[in-house]
């Protein structure tokens, strides 16, 4: 066997040996998940939403009750140990306060324990019918705010939606006090686009104007968050969320819900009119990037919208979101989070060491740490590494394995260059496929502070 042969042998070896399964993360998700079981225990995610609309459920009175999901699917994800965080939105008409607005239900502002209280009442309906459910995520995208948009939920007032989380976590809380309240994530994007301030800022002056609040702990055991295409994005909002409720006096876990970068040109779903050009290629890269960005940002878990496409998406979404196809094929955005997975399973923290022509991520796991190091221009970059372990090798985000360079007390790694079809500013908004650089510790590593 010639020395090109026995390096790419070893290589190979490497890349399995790094890739090798581990216990399931509980803080990797998937939107889901019960539309393809087999597909959400191959790339190994340990937690899923699923949707509960109430609009759905009860269209046409209290009497009505019709389950979006099949009882044994649901159970069957809990046999498979993949928690459920169950995301309940949408008023039925019957059940609103004023016909022409959407979500505020009526009896609102009785006391939840009453009957004339109509949230509370299917909140507690929904809970008691599914008790193996423990998180419960209250709306999603409140901020919305145009009538024409498919996804305008909810035309109440900030005060409203206070109101709302606070029924939902009383009543919650009095059924189980292991139950997790979070609040549904805001766009952020709806206001910034066209110059309103932020929907989160104004929900926080009106929970500051509620007497209660502090009492019940703000309502809410952690947030919510959905963003999508721009890694740089989901560091810099991760950041102003927490930022936002610190300056209000308190702070609460994150979760990265929803998040994904669709793309545009696969040729089973082309997009003529996208958004964003974005290849099947650079969805991938997005992955390994997207997750790294989180958790240099302090996001607790994360979940990619979503595991698979469905013939409703047609209609719901202009763009294919699902790491599988309607037929079955895993897009290579389906292997990447299964690399990611398997790379960043265990981490105890993560930072972000630098952003300008590279981005850099040290993540930090209890036997070393991983460098996850991709290319923001067009250009390969070379980037120079600090070693404070022994190397156990690189790979890229499809698994690959990857040459690294030891130069006494450092590393250098070759980034491959973006394809860059969307630039933000001077740089690509999706860089170049990720490399994950993955070390052991010569003693034991402590969390970052």
């Amino acid at each position: 066997m010639c020395y090109s042969q026995r390096k790419h042998m070893a290589l190979a070896i490497l890349s399995f040996l790094l890739l090798a399964a581990t216990p399931p993360d509980p803080r990797f998700g998937v939107v889901e998940s019960l539309e393809a079981p087999e597909r959400a225990a191959e790339l190994g995610v340990a937690w899923t939403r699923v949707r509960f609309a109430w609009h759905e459920i009860q269209p046409d009175g209290p009497e009505d009750w019709n389950p979006p999901w099949p009882a044994e699917r649901l159970e069957a994800e809990h046999r498979a140990g993949r928690e459920i965080a169950a995301l309940v939105l949408g008023t039925p008409g019957w059940a609103r306060a004023d016909p022409r607005v959407p979500g505020v239900p009526r009896g609102l502002y009785e006391d939840e324990s009453r009957p004339e209280n109509l949230w509370a009442a299917f909140l507690r309906r929904l809970a008691t019918t599914y008790p193996y459910i423990r998180t419960w995520i209250i709306w999603n995208e409140p901020d919305i705010w145009d009538p024409s948009y498919p996804g305008y939920t909810w035309g109440g007032t900030e005060a409203d939606f206070v109101r709302l989380l606070r029924v939902s976590y009383r009543t919650l809380k009095g059924l189980n006090r292991e139950n997790r309240v979070l609040l549904g994530a805001f766009t952020y994007w709806w206001d910034a686009v066209y110059g309103r301030r932020p929907y989160f800022e104004r929900f926080l002056e009106a929970l500051d104007r509620d007497p209660e609040s502090s009492r019940y702990h703000r309502y809410f055991d952690g947030l919510c968050v959905n963003l999508y295409f721009n890694p740089d994005s989901l560091y810099d909002l991760i950041r102003w969320h927490h930022e936002r409720m610190q300056a209000h006096g308190f702070d609460k876990p994150i979760w990265l819900t929803e998040t994904n970068a669709a793309p545009s040109e696969d040729p089973t779903w082309p997009v003529p009119h996208a958004m964003f050009r974005v290849t099947l290629e650079e969805q991938a890269a997005f992955i390994g990037q997207a997750l790294a960005m989180a958790l240099a940002a302090g996001a607790e878990r994360l979940a990619v919208y979503k595991l698979i496409d469905n013939p409703s998406d047609h209609f719901a979404n202009p763009e294919p979101f699902g790491l599988v196809r309607e037929d079955g094929s895993p897009r290579p955005a389906f292997r990447a989070y299964h690399v990611a997975i398997r790379i960043l399973s265990g981490f105890t923290g993560a930072r972000l060491a630098r952003r300008d022509r590279v981005a850099v991520v040290e993540v930090w796991r209890p036997d070393g740490r991983i460098w996850v190091a991709w290319s923001r221009s067009p250009q390969p970059q070379s980037v120079v590494l600090e070693a404070r372990g022994t190397l156990r090798g690189a790979i890229d985000g499809m698994g690959h394995p990857t040459p690294v360079e030891r130069e006494g007390s450092r590393y250098r790694v070759m980034l491959p260059g973006a394809l860059c079809r969307q630039r933000l500013g001077t740089s690509c908004m999706i860089g170049g496929m990720p490399i994950y650089i993955v070390e052991s510790a010569l003693r034991p590593v402590r969390e970052p502070k």
